[in-house]
């Protein structure tokens, strides 16, 4: 891959990782990341209930005075909660927005909590699943949505996934990135890159090499019989398959489910539910397995929407706790054209949220 001028190979970079090219950190400005560095900073003296009862007031008044930053996301959540009135459609993205801000404040308050302290908030469910999943003996691909709070159950289970991997977004200015990247690893997860850069310029050969890089690191850890989180209800490269989703069209990235056919991985859909009292519920499901020869797009589809239609039914019960804050969804599926969802355009021209539903 040519280097781009005013840009440089990452430093640095864990062995395995993909090659990639991220603008030179020098050009890019400091501000979000002493932002950062001053929340983490400021929450490091305050308890977790102490912390999240700062959420309540801050969403109100981001909702208020900063709504256009959630445009996308309400529109995802009139999608998924459709019927609701003006001001249930109010109050839905207010909480949304609330634990949001909850998932961002585990994330700070991460690199200054002992593993044990989450352990106490995490509830798991079908932990047998995760057995039958290992069992095959050729890694296992966790496959979910941007749900709940990822972060805290990694922070809290990484004796229990050792050799963890996340799929993640290389998002902006890269000393961010950099710094969560930092923090995933201290919870036991290493961070696979993924480039999106090029797929924003409209570069599809590109966005294609970026894509096939972190599949080959995928491979590595998969190999190692390692477990790798992939969330499918972003298509971050505008690579996806037009699939259904709540009723509508939507890009749904399909490598995921081309990888475990390719490499005999067992796919473990899980689930992250935020509960009463704050604690975090784990839940693995049945594993999937795709059959002998499914490389064939119509057994990645058919795949797919299996596990679409699982999650799909989990967020519909919890749209407050599913964070996607770019809008994803294409026309309805009774519309007339629209062959190409919004979803596909908006992977390729809207930069990703720094925080915890950047992955």
């Amino acid at each position: 891959m040519s280097v781009a001028p005013g840009a440089r190979p990452m430093r640095g970079r864990a062995p395995g990782s993909p090659a990639v090219t991220v603008t030179d950190p020098v050009r890019e400005p400091w501000a979000p990341y002493l932002g950062l560095r001053c929340a983490e900073l400021g929450l490091r003296g305050l308890t977790r209930r102490g912390a999240y009862r700062l959420t309540r007031p801050l969403a109100a008044a981001l909702t208020v005075g900063w709504r256009s930053h959630f445009d996308g996301l309400a529109a995802n959540l009139e999608v998924v909660s459709p019927g609701l009135d003006r001001a249930g459609r109010r109050r839905l993205l207010r909480a949304n927005v609330r634990n949001f801000l909850k998932a961002w404040i585990d994330v700070l308050q991460m690199p200054h909590r002992p593993t044990q302290a989450w352990q106490e908030w995490l509830r798991t469910e079908g932990h047998e699943h995760l057995t039958a999943a290992r069992a095959r003996g050729r890694g296992v691909i966790i496959v979910s949505f941007h749900l709940g709070a990822w972060e805290s159950v990694i922070a809290s289970l990484n004796d229990v996934f050792p050799g963890l991997a996340l799929l993640a977004e290389r998002v902006r200015p890269i000393r961010c990135f950099n710094w969560f990247e930092r923090t995933r690893s201290r919870a036991g997860c290493r961070v696979i890159p993924l480039d999106c850069d090029a797929a924003r310029a409209g570069d599809v050969a590109a966005a294609q090499r970026s894509g096939a890089a972190a599949a080959r690191a995928v491979y590595r850890v998969l190999r190692q019989q390692g477990v790798v989180v992939i969330a499918i209800d972003r298509d971050l490269l505008g690579t996806g398959e037009i699939l259904p989703l709540f009723g509508h069209r939507a890009s749904i990235p399909m490598g995921a489910v081309e990888i475990a056919a390719r490499t005999g991985a067992a796919i473990l859909p899980v689930t992250i539910l935020r509960g009463p009292g704050d604690v975090y519920h784990a839940r693995a499901y049945p594993p999937v397995t795709v059959p002998a020869g499914g490389t064939d797009p119509e057994t990645v589809r058919a795949v797919t929407r299996g596990l679409l239609g699982l999650l799909e039914s989990v967020v519909a019960a919890h749209p407050e706790q599913w964070h996607v804050l770019t809008p994803i969804f294409g026309p309805p599926l009774d519309s007339e054209g629209g062959a190409v969802p919004a979803a596909r355009a908006a992977a390729r021209t809207t930069p990703a949220r720094v925080g915890p539903a950047a992955g």
